[in-house]
């Protein structure tokens, strides 16, 4: 009995030490998480139920030269319902009002809101959707409902905004503007102007502290704290939506009509180097063209004979020749090692000047000027062209430029053929761009200016900053030079047996030249480049464009004036169209005003007296008068002018108009 007594007792003794032993561990846990540990672990928690978020401001706008959206931030809200931190007396006392006020701003019924916030807050609900896509207009009425004006905590009302990013113009230079995205390092990627200026356009973020929820929903906590995001600043980009329209639908139907492989085409402004429109279109598997790379920017390739105007400059600034230098073409065949140099027409063109060398475009004759005047100092030749600044890249705003290439005797890889292949734009690499600055410079009497997608910055208080105009090089070469090649451009296109004599105008004159480039050349099955690059009007240019189709289907057409140069032409015809002309009446006197109208007149004071406008369509008339400053009043109902009257004092002048 006793025995039984003392074990009963080793293990009452036993057992009270376990507990003791447990008790101070567990004392001293808690007494460890409390003061020594307790500070991370208040912070776990405090992480797990109240964070710090993010408040992405909205992003700036894009937008044309004449204030067209280009892209643009469209801003909503989403409104949810926190039953739960409301009280049962407040939500009982305006959950009528409230619901009325709900569906005379939103779309649904006063029953709808009824019932549906009833049913949130007999479940509790702490995330309840009231709507979605909400404006900003919306989003203040319900700021003031009743109820929801008491806040987020004791009005329950919980609002999230939503950025999103909208393009008017679709797919149309859907490329050059591009887009922006941050990966999963936050560092940003994109292309085009989205991400050039993505440090202009983002803005700077705020901040807003949030409590979690049930179900994973955060929601915002009212604090002084908060710190509101500052909105981005809008960009007005040089380009012009209605050029851009002209450019992408020409480009388009000519890659169409040639099934050509890809595409692009870029209008500048000739003395600002603005870009006015630029297209790139690529062909998918399906035989459908869309805006696929910037190959304006970003593709290099082998000019072929729109390269000949560098090397006819470097020729005529170091005398090799002159315009009226005769050359003999060797038949139309030149051999360097075994490889030959060929022109387009069988049996050359014979002894030609260099003025004729370059209209109609002999690959034997700019061979034999650059080769026989540099052969035995291709150094020289290599040097000119790095003096014009073909060898530096442009630093475009635009992400993306692929080098120049321009070879040099102190390359590893130079060889007997170099020079000769360069003259006729082999072995040279340049963008689309880059020719065109080259071009560009020619027609802005030798003042070569960087391409510049980017007019003004408005941010976002009010303030305007202008784009100045960048100039890359004062002068690429000597005003005797440039006039000599200005007068080839023209003859390219406005003389009989130019290559490009096809696009010439009656109205305008046009300056430039055309390319026909190979490309595959080693293989079996041989494909062209073709391209057209030049200026108009040649006498004032206003524009400088260049169009580039690669790989053209052979059997539909290939060369530069037949592929190339039509695109051109379009596009400068509708551009010229657009382009106001002023002329006097005087003038007119052998026109139709069917020829002018829509133009800027002026009307001298010696016409005004003797107006010519009797027995003319009303039609017609009217812009012409109201152009000229006219104010213009009219009886009768017909539309042909059978008498006016002019009445004139010290203010105005007005044209009275009788019509039958």
């Amino acid at each position: 009995m006793l025995t039984n007594q003392k074990q009963f007792l080793y293990r009452l003794y036993f057992v009270a030490s376990v507990l003791v032993v447990l008790g101070l561990g567990i004392g001293y846990r808690i007494f460890h998480i409390q003061f020594i540990e307790g500070e991370k672990y208040r912070k776990i928690a405090k992480e797990k139920t109240v964070q710090s978020f993010t408040i992405s401001p909205k992003r700036g706008s894009i937008y044309s030269d004449d204030g067209s959206l280009l892209a643009s931030s469209s801003i909503t809200y989403d409104i949810y319902f926190d039953a739960v931190t409301v009280s049962n007396k407040d939500f009982n006392e305006y959950i009528n009002s409230l619901s009325e006020a709900l569906s005379e701003t939103l779309d649904k019924s006063h029953d709808f809101y009824l019932n549906s916030l009833n049913k949130a807050k007999k479940l509790n609900r702490r995330y309840h959707l009231i709507a979605r896509n909400i404006s900003i207009n919306e989003l203040n009425e319900i700021k003031k409902m009743p109820l929801f004006k008491k806040g987020g905590v004791k009005g329950g009302l919980i609002v999230e905004k939503k950025n999103s990013r909208e393009y008017p113009l679709n797919k149309i230079a859907e490329r050059t503007i591009g887009y922006e995205r941050k990966n999963n390092n936050n560092e940003y990627g994109g292309v085009g102007l989205e991400h050039a200026f993505g440090t202009i356009l983002r803005g700077k973020n705020g901040s807003q502290l949030m409590q979690k929820i049930s179900n994973g929903k955060w929601k915002p906590i009212s604090s002084e704290n908060r710190i509101e995001p500052i909105a981005g600043s809008d960009i007005i980009t040089t380009i012009n939506v209605g050029f851009q329209d002209i450019v992408h639908h020409s480009l388009l139907n000519q890659l169409e009509k040639f099934e050509a492989e890809h595409g692009t085409v870029v209008v500048m402004e000739t003395e600002t180097g603005a870009i006015k429109a630029i297209s790139n279109l690529g062909r998918t598997s399906e035989g459908k063209y869309y805006e696929k790379l910037n190959y304006a920017v970003g593709e290099h390739y082998e000019p072929g004979s729109t390269f000949k105007l560098m090397a006819m400059i470097a020729a005529l600034e170091d005398n090799i020749v002159d315009p009226l230098t005769i050359v003999d073409t060797k038949n139309g065949i030149l051999s360097f090692y075994g490889n030959k140099v060929r022109d387009s027409k069988k049996g050359g063109y014979g002894k030609i000047s260099v003025n004729d060398i370059f209209k109609v475009s002999s690959n034997t004759g700019m061979v034999k000027i650059i080769n026989d005047g540099y052969s035995s100092n291709p150094e020289k030749f290599s040097n000119r062209l790095f003096n014009m600044g073909l060898n530096n890249m442009l630093n475009l705003s635009i992400l993306g430029e692929a080098s120049p290439k321009i070879p040099h005797p102190k390359d590893k890889n130079w060889n007997g053929l170099s020079l000769p292949w360069m003259a006729y734009g082999y072995g040279v690499l340049l963008t689309p761009l880059q020719i065109l600055t080259f071009y560009n410079a020619v027609a802005n009497n030798g003042e070569m200016v960087k391409p510049i997608f980017l007019s003004k910055i408005n941010s976002y208080s009010n303030k305007t900053m202008n784009m100045k105009k960048v100039v890359l090089n004062p002068s690429i070469c000597s005003e005797q030079t440039l006039n000599k090649v200005k007068i080839m451009l023209e003859n390219v296109v406005n003389e009989k047996g130019g290559t490009a004599y096809n696009i010439n105008s009656k109205e305008y004159k046009i300056a430039g030249k055309t390319g026909t480039g190979q490309v595959d050349y080693n293989t079996d099955n041989v494909q062209y480049i073709s391209s057209f690059v030049g200026y108009f009007p040649s006498e004032k240019p206003k524009y400088t464009c260049i169009v580039v189709i690669h790989k053209p289907d052979k059997k539909k057409g290939y060369y530069g004036n037949i592929v190339a140069a039509p695109v051109f032409k379009k596009i400068a015809d509708k551009l010229y169209s657009l382009t106001p002309k002023i002329q006097t009446l005087n003038q007119l006197e052998n026109h139709n005003l069917n020829e002018v109208l829509m133009k800027e007149l002026v009307i001298s004071n010696e016409s005004r007296k003797n107006l010519d406008i009797n027995g003319k369509n009303f039609t017609e008339v009217l812009p012409v008068l109201e152009n000229s400053g006219f104010i213009v009043e009219f009886k009768g109902r017909g539309l042909i002018v059978n008498k006016h009257t002019i009445i004139e004092n010290a203010t105005t002048k007005k044209i009275v108009l009788e019509l039958t």
